[in-house]
C-alpha cells in the first residue's frame, strides 16, 4: 500500500487582474483538503502552489516548472481561456492529468481539440449563454441587445455563443463592443451605447473589469435606460462586497449561486463562511468540486497512480460519485462536465447582496449547446 504524499500543482493567479478568482478557486480546493484531513488513497496530499497571472507566456513557464522539476502528480488549473489554449498542447504531451476549475472557452473540450489528460468541471461558455438567449426572449420584453465583453477568448466565447442562442430565439444585437481585458476606465465604451437603440445590454467581464465595468455602468445612469444583463462573472459573490448597490438588478447566467437551497450547498456555504469569513464564488464552489474529484478518484484507486490510464478513467468514473453544491454532475464522451445552470437576480437580502436563483435550466450538456458552430 502507497505511504508517500500526492504532489498536486495548482496554476491559478494569485497577482493581476484574475486574482480574485484565483484565490476563490484556491480556498475551495482547500477546504475539502482540510474536511477530508489532507489524504486520499491512504496518502497525504501536498500542494505545490505557482501564480501564472492568467498571462499565457507565465503560464507555460510555471507548469514546465511544476511538472518537470516539481513531478506533480495532477495539476488544478488555469482561469483564464486564453492560458488555457496556450498550454493545453503541453498538458497532452506530458500526460500530466489537469483539471479545469473555471477556464470556459468552448474550444478546450469540443470534439476537434479534446485531448484525454484534460478534465473540466466550469461550464463551457456555451452551456450557459447560449440558452441565456432563448430565456431572455421567453422572459424578458428585450428583443434588441448590446453586447459587452473583454476582448480575449473567454469574453469573446461567451456573447458569441448567447448572440447565436439570442438571434436563434428570434432577437436582434443592435451593436457588439469589446474593451481590452483590464480596462480599468471603460467611458469611452460606455458612451458608445447613447447613439444606438437597444432594449438591454448583456455583457461579461470579470474580476477587477467586473467591478470597474457595473460600477461605472451605474455611476453613468445607464442602467435607468439599458437594464444590464450577462454571465454570472459579473456579479461574482467574491466582488459584490466591492461592486455594491450598483449590482442590484442584473440577471445573469452560471453554474453556481450561494444561495441555492439545498442541504449540501447550505454546508458548503456553512464551511466556507466560517473559514473565510464570506460566501463563496462560482470558482470556490469548482476548487471544492476539483479537490472532491481527485480524492474520489484516489479512494477508488487505492492511491495507486502508475497507470495514467487508469488515473484518468479514475477521474471520469469519479464525478458522478461526489456531490457537487451546485448539483448533481457527470462527463460527457470529452470529459466536459454536464452540469446545472442557473438563471440569477442580484438582490439585497438583510444585509447582504445575493445573486438569487430565480430559474434553473437542469444538466445542461456541451453537446446540447454546440450546434450554432460545431457542424458535421
Amino acid at each position: 500500500m502507497a505511504t508517500d504524499h500526492v504532489k498536486i500543482g495548482l496554476l491559478l493567479p494569485s497577482t493581476g487582474v484574475d486574482s480574485t478568482q484565483g484565490t476563490d478557486t484556491a480556498k475551495g480546493f482547500e477546504l475539502y483538503l482540510k474536511q477530508i484531513g489532507g489524504r486520499a488513497g491512504e496518502r497525504e496530499i501536498r500542494l505545490i502552489k505557482e501564480d501564472d497571472q492568467a498571462k499565457p507566456d507565465v503560464a507555460l513557464v510555471k507548469i514546465k516548472k511544476l511538472v518537470e522539476v516539481d513531478r506533480v502528480d495532477f495539476l488544478i488549473g488555469p482561469i483564464s481561456s486564453a492560458v488555457a489554449l496556450a498550454i493545453r498542447n503541453y498538458v497532452h504531451e506530458q500526460g500530466t492529468p489537469l483539471v479545469v476549475p473555471a477556464a470556459f472557452t468552448r474550444v478546450l473540450t469540443s470534439p476537434q481539440q479534446a485531448l484525454p489528460s484534460i478534465f473540466r468541471l466550469s461550464e463551457t461558455s456555451d452551456q450557459s449563454n447560449y440558452p441565456m438567449g432563448a430565456w431572455i426572449m421567453q422572459h424578458t420584453s428585450y428583443r434588441r441587445l448590446i453586447v459587452m465583453a473583454a476582448d480575449f477568448a473567454g469574453g469573446r466565447h461567451s456573447v458569441e455563443a448567447f448572440m447565436a442562442g439570442f438571434r436563434a430565439a428570434g432577437g436582434e444585437i443592435a451593436a457588439e463592443i469589446y474593451p481590452p481585458f483590464g480596462t480599468s476606465d471603460f467611458s469611452d465604451y460606455l458612451g458608445q451605447t447613447s447613439s444606438i437603440r437597444a432594449d438591454a445590454v448583456y455583457a461579461w467581464f470579470a474580476g477587477a473589469d467586473a467591478v470597474h465595468f457595473v460600477k461605472q455602468y451605474r455611476d453613468r445612469g445607464l442602467n435607468q435606460r439599458l437594464p444590464l444583463t450577462g454571465h454570472s462573472a459579473l456579479t461574482v459573490e467574491t466582488i459584490l462586497p466591492a461592486i455594491g448597490e450598483a449590482a442590484l438588478g442584473i440577471v445573469s447566467v452560471g453554474a453556481y449561486s450561494a444561495t441555492l437551497d439545498t442541504p449540501v450547498n447550505k454546508q458548503f456555504v456553512r464551511n466556507y463562511d466560517n473559514a473565510y469569513q464570506s460566501w463563496p464564488s462560482r470558482y470556490s464552489e469548482c476548487g471544492w468540486d476539483a479537490a472532491a474529484l481527485i480524492a474520489t478518484a484516489l479512494d477508488a484507486l487505492k492511491g495507486d497512480l502508475s497507470d495514467r490510464n487508469r488515473v484518468r478513467d479514475g477521474l471520469k468514473n469519479a464525478l458522478p460519485r461526489i456531490k457537487p453544491p451546485r448539483g448533481p454532475m457527470q462527463f460527457d464522451a470529452y470529459r466536459q462536465a454536464i452540469t446545472p445552470i442557473y438563471i440569477t437576480r442580484t438582490q439585497k437580502q438583510g444585509r447582504r447582496i445575493v445573486n438569487a436563483v430565480i430559474d434553473t435550466i437542469p444538466s445542461v450538456s456541451q453537446e446540447a449547446t454546440w450546434g450554432w458552430w460545431n457542424k458535421s
